[in-house]
């Protein structure tokens, strides 16, 4: 594909917005691939992976471990065709503190001969009225003269126009101190900040229980929020069971707060604090951008897990500076990226990397290393928490939690409002709540920003709801599983927002299998046993189970599933892979519906769906029922066009859009075409609407037929014109948008809110007549019937539960830890891909061990806001902190065959958390309420 030159109209693509001018499009990311050959037989190996009823490796296998699987990192301007093969660099200057005003940036120190050609300040930016999206905040770069904003703030971008130029100037400023002139000491800017969200979760059941009306609740009600004084929330609402939602909410806050001191019930009263932590993915953020003057293009290379976002918010930044008028497309190239997992969800990088592109006479690459990224990218938010969860002493139930959390958000919010929102509705975990008051807000903190990174809020507090009832279940005098068993969520029952939460819950059936456990039945004589044979070590087993939520409340998964003549079957979905395996899993599902893996799988697709028309004109989380209403009769219009890979989304959100394009191929498509093959040859005739079929080593066998072989199923398919392509789009707002499509004269209702298709190649002039610029024909919905917008107030419904159990050794003298053996328990559904969960499995491990033990980011000024934070000072777990080779797991079955994939990811972690810090506690007798627990705070407890 000619990037440089070609009108890309000509090329397929079709404008996917147009803001001041600017016309945003996406384009495959073209790689010259003789650069990347490291095996001759790459292409007959990757074509043996979907042979057999599974796959036979990843689908990405054989580019990973030969060597030719391309990241956006690797790419430069040589490797790109129809680019300028002169690379240019960009290095970005970063503040190491924030209490003090930056009078100056002196560069004096970079030798002569390796000066950038140009620096691009806060000046530069107001010159051009260049700025951040609202999203982002303010202050892209520092102005001189002001205090910044917090530790890592962005003060200029210097470019150069070769490798070695670059280095030599980095090397002399990187840590350099003395380039930054300070003035007098300030107060830090975000102390008088208002904080970035508040929320508050109150709920009281009905006075028959939990299959009563509630009395009041979050979904029901309504959300309420404070006001801000000296930047902290406070309720000025009064106390009237009778007035409105605030004053409602307040009297049964203070009636749950007043019931504490009722001697009846036992209140445990805790303070929990967690940690700050590097995401740590493989690849730090990179970019790689040209502006093509000539043709009026910037291209931009991102590394992203939100694309979609990236797509319309870059184009803001352009089309409200007067360089729009030179700037007539932006072309955005999608590559894989190395490593995500929240760390890449909406980061601020990119748009560093346009600027840089404005203003590089050629592409211009900016990358940060290992020093940087721990210094600029996102991290896991801190929490403060303090808790009080009440039993009756009696029945052994839950009879109400208060809690109050504080997260420290850095100095851009980023995705700090989800988080906490997030963080406050998971603290229920698995189990059920009558009467809640939960509360979670997050401040700027003048450290790098925390954003969406893995566990999102409920590895914090779940965690602490974990050690609460394992602490609980001491003072009641009950077993710990007792406990949790009497106290589990109930199928029907309703969550700390009043949402019933959607499927079978199974945690007591888990909780019966992990009790059952050698690790667990043997816990007390193994300790005996252990401890009498190594003399200098403690003991210990530790329990956890939590059930994450997954989804965010307006999921907008697209797909396409099309067939070739010769038999293949091409899959595009718009997610993102970032090691978690959605590329494989998304080629895999198919094979249920067309008998058949995919042969192709394309990810981060985002202009293809353009095909589909649709229109988006409000935020789906804020917008009013009326407005929802409005839209609707617009047969194209949608709440939500596209989605971030974010929020364990690929399994459950992304593979129905994907499942959904399949079944239309098989219904429209295959089954037809079967039927026209049997009765060309038989007197018997077949109806496809009503024959029985299966799938056998990719043919279809129909009741007493020979099997047809998938591709002659095509080549007929495509002989006569049935539709061979179709492209999907649906909405989830915690349940499916469904809605009344009318296909070939056939009215049906489908979860979903667009279709598109494309006849085969026998097809008519006539059936082709309504095909629009991309190819594809609109299938212009009749109804639709969209989730209502007070779902928003459910803030989750679907969980998926995982359990662990962990049985560790320490070391009396050194207080190291040691983990003999884990065990992990998931409930993941219908599962794709065995091998891909089982990874995950093994990948939560870790993340849980690093969190539980050893990652640790002071958030304060020493911490990785001076740059010079590296893995040299922070500790990651290792192989030989994972107890690897007694790594097992228990993968429950799904009820049946029916049942949905559940979203895994991040669940996988948490419960290993709360495992470790009672295993910790039942070794030395001592508890602990901070997070990371080192060897020097063992050694100091016992």
């Amino acid at each position: 594909m000619n990037t440089g030159n070609t009108d890309l109209s000509r090329r397929g693509f079709i404008k996917k917005c147009v803001i001041g001018g600017v016309a945003v499009y996406s384009a495959p990311m073209i790689f010259d691939k003789n650069k990347a050959f490291a095996a001759t037989t790459s292409e007959q190996l990757k074509a043996k992976w979907n042979v057999g009823a599974k796959p036979a490796y990843r689908y990405d296998a054989i580019e990973k471990v030969t060597g030719q699987k391309i990241y956006g990192r690797d790419y430069r301007a040589q490797d790109i065709p129809d680019w300028p093969k002169k690379q240019h660099y960009a290095h970005i200057i970063r503040v190491n503190r924030a209490d003090k005003i930056l009078v100056d940036l002196d560069l004096s120190s970079i030798p002569d001969n390796a000066k950038p050609y140009f620096t691009i300040t806060a000046k530069t930016l107001k010159d051009n009225q260049l700025k951040l999206p609202d999203f982002y905040g303010e202050n892209m770069l520092l102005p001189l003269g002001n205090t910044p904003d917090y530790q890592g703030h962005e003060v200029a971008i210097l470019l150069f126009d070769t490798f070695i130029k670059y280095k030599q100037a980095k090397a002399a400023i990187e840590f350099n101190d003395a380039i930054f002139k300070w003035g007098e000491s300030t107060e830090l800017v975000t102390a008088n900040q208002d904080p970035y969200a508040c929320w508050r979760i109150i709920r009281q059941q009905g006075d028959a229980g939990s299959d009563a009306e509630d009395k009041y609740s979050t979904l029901h009600d309504g959300l309420i929020f404070p006001d801000y004084e000296n930047h902290k929330p406070v309720w000025n609402a009064s106390i009237n069971p009778s007035g409105n939602s605030a004053e409602k909410a307040m009297y049964y806050a203070n009636e749950l707060q007043n019931d504490l001191s009722n001697p009846d019930w036992l209140v445990i009263d805790k303070n929990f604090t967690t940690q700050s932590i590097e995401p740590m993915m493989l690849e730090p953020e990179a970019f790689n951008g040209w502006f093509d003057k000539n043709n009026a293009r910037l291209h931009v290379v991102i590394c992203s897990q939100s694309p979609q976002d990236f797509y319309a918010q870059a184009g803001e930044v352009l089309a409200n500076s007067p360089l729009s008028v030179s700037i007539k497309e932006l072309i955005v190239h999608t590559p894989y990226i190395g490593g995500g997992f929240g760390a890449k969800d909406h980061t601020i990088f990119p748009y560093y990397g346009i600027i840089a592109s404005l203003y590089s006479t050629n592409p211009v690459r900016i990358a940060n290393d290992r020093f940087q990224q721990f210094q600029s990218g996102l991290k896991r938010h801190t929490f403060n928490m303090d808790h009080k969860l009440a039993f009756d002493k009696k029945t052994k139930k839950i009879t109400g939690l208060v809690s109050n959390m504080v997260l420290a958000g850095g100095g851009r919010k980023n995705f700090s409002d989800s988080v906490a929102m997030v963080g406050a509705s998971a603290i229920q975990s698995i189990y059920y709540l009558p009467r809640n008051d939960i509360q979670a807000w997050c401040h700027p903190s003048a450290t790098p920003h925390a954003g969406s990174m893995r566990g999102y809020g409920t590895l914090q507090s779940m965690g602490a709801m974990e050690m609460m009832i394992n602490e609980a279940a001491e003072a009641l005098n009950i077993d710990t599983f007792e406990l949790r068993r009497i106290n589990a969520f109930k199928t029907g029952q309703k969550n700390t927002q009043g949402a019933t939460p959607n499927g079978k819950a199974r945690y007591v059936e888990m909780l019966d299998l992990a009790e059952k456990h050698d690790i667990w039945v043997h816990r007390k004589q193994n300790k005996l046993d252990f401890e009498k044979a190594n003399p200098t070590k403690m003991y210990g087993v530790g329990f956890g189970i939590a059930t994450k939520d997954y989804g965010t409340g307006a999921e907008a998964p697209s797909a396409s599933v099309a067939i070739t003549p010769e038999g293949k079957i091409v899959i595009q979905v718009c997610s993102i892979e970032m090691g978690t395996g959605t590329e494989t899993s998304q080629g895999a599902l198919i094979a249920k519906y067309l008998g058949n893996m995919a042969d192709e799988v394309h990810m981060a697709k985002i202009q293809e769906f353009d095909a589909m028309e649709l229109i988006e004109s409000d935020s789906p989380y804020t917008m009013a029922q009326a407005h929802q209403d409005e839209m609707s009769q617009k047969p194209t219009w949608t709440p939500a066009i596209g989605m971030a890979s974010s929020a364990s989304q690929s399994s459950f959100f992304q593979s129905h859009a994907t499942a959904q394009a399949a079944k239309l191929i098989l219904q429209y498509s295959l089954l037809p075409a079967a039927a026209a093959i049997i009765n060309s040859q038989s007197t018997a005739k077949v109806d496809p609407a009503t024959v029985k079929y299966n799938w056998d080593k990719g043919a279809m066998v129909l009741a007493g037929q020979q099997p047809i072989p998938f591709a002659l199923l095509a080549k007929k398919a495509h002989a006569m014109g049935l539709i061979t392509s179709v492209m999907t789009h649906a909405f989830n707002r915690w349940e499916w948008a469904t809605a009344d499509f009318d296909i070939n004269g056939k009215k049906q209702n489908f979860p979903l809110d667009a279709i598109a298709i494309q006849y085969g190649i026998g097809a008519t002039a006539e059936q082709k007549q309504h095909y629009n610029a991309a190819g594809y024909q609109v299938i212009k919905r009749l109804s639709v019937n969209y989730p209502k917008t007070n779902m928003n107030n459910a803030m989750v419904t679907y969980y998926t539960p995982c359990a662990t159990l962990v049985e560790i050794a320490i070391d009396k003298k050194q207080g190291n830890i040691e983990i003999l053996r884990t065990h992990s328990w998931i409930e993941p559904g219908n599962v794709h891909v065995k091998e891909l969960v089982e990874g995950q499995l093994e990948g939560g491990l870790t993340m849980g061990v690093g969190h539980a033990l050893y990652e640790y980011l002071p958030d304060d000024e020493t911490g990785a806001g001076t740059g010079k934070w590296n893995l040299d000072r922070y500790q990651v777990p290792f192989a030989k902190h994972n107890g690897v080779w007694n790594m097992k797991h228990t993968i429950m079955p799904p009820l049946s065959d029916s049942d949905d994939s559940k979203g895994v990811a991040e669940v996988v972690m948490i419960p290993v958390v709360p495992a470790l810090v009672e295993a910790i506690y039942q070794a030395t007798n001592q508890r602990f309420y901070h997070l990371p627990i080192t060897p020097q705070d063992i050694l100091k407890a016992i």
